[in-house]
């Protein structure tokens, strides 16, 4: 049995040049809208990942602020310094040396202080109180006692005492 010769008749010629032509548009048809929805998705993609950059950076600067924040919160709730100031230096006229011997030795006694919460020194403050009070301190050839007045409690601990004589 023989294939009867199609490609002598226009008919046949003309579908089958109909089925290549259409194909070929066709595949141009497919090609073009493939490319406008993947330039579409490519803009698209291009826009979110500027988005999420953008994010990104927000994120970053509110969690860095954040962390600023915390520290310097923690900083105003934390005892940073610790002053002394002695009500009576007047009367008793001592010299500047023991005044500063004596205030040196009042803050090392209190230097568990330092960097504390603000709430534990305050729940502390009889103990800080009695501490410098039953303390003896030797300033020069001076034997020295502190009678705490007043006491002031902020980031900065500062404490107003009177210097008296030992008692015996």
């Amino acid at each position: 049995m023989r294939i009867p010769p199609y490609y002598k008749r226009p008919g046949w010629q003309r579908f089958f040049a109909g089925i290549i032509i259409g194909v070929l548009i066709g595949w141009v048809f497919f090609l073009y809208q493939y490319g406008l929805i993947y330039e579409g998705l490519m803009v698209k993609l291009s826009e979110q990942e500027v988005t999420i950059e953008n994010q990104t950076k927000t994120i970053e600067e509110l969690r860095s602020q954040q962390k600023e924040d915390n520290e310097e919160n923690i900083r105003k709730l934390t005892v940073q310094k610790i002053e002394i100031h002695f009500t009576n230096t007047q009367k008793l006229r001592l010299n500047q040396l023991t005044l500063f011997e004596l205030q040196q030795q009042a803050l090392e006694e209190l230097s568990f202080l330092d960097q504390k919460n603000i709430a534990s020194v305050s729940d502390t403050e009889g103990l800080m109180i009695r501490t410098l009070e039953n303390k003896l301190f030797e300033a020069g050839d001076h034997r020295l006692q502190l009678d705490v007045e007043r006491v002031h409690l902020y980031t900065t601990l500062k404490i107003y005492a009177k210097i008296i004589p030992p008692r015996s």
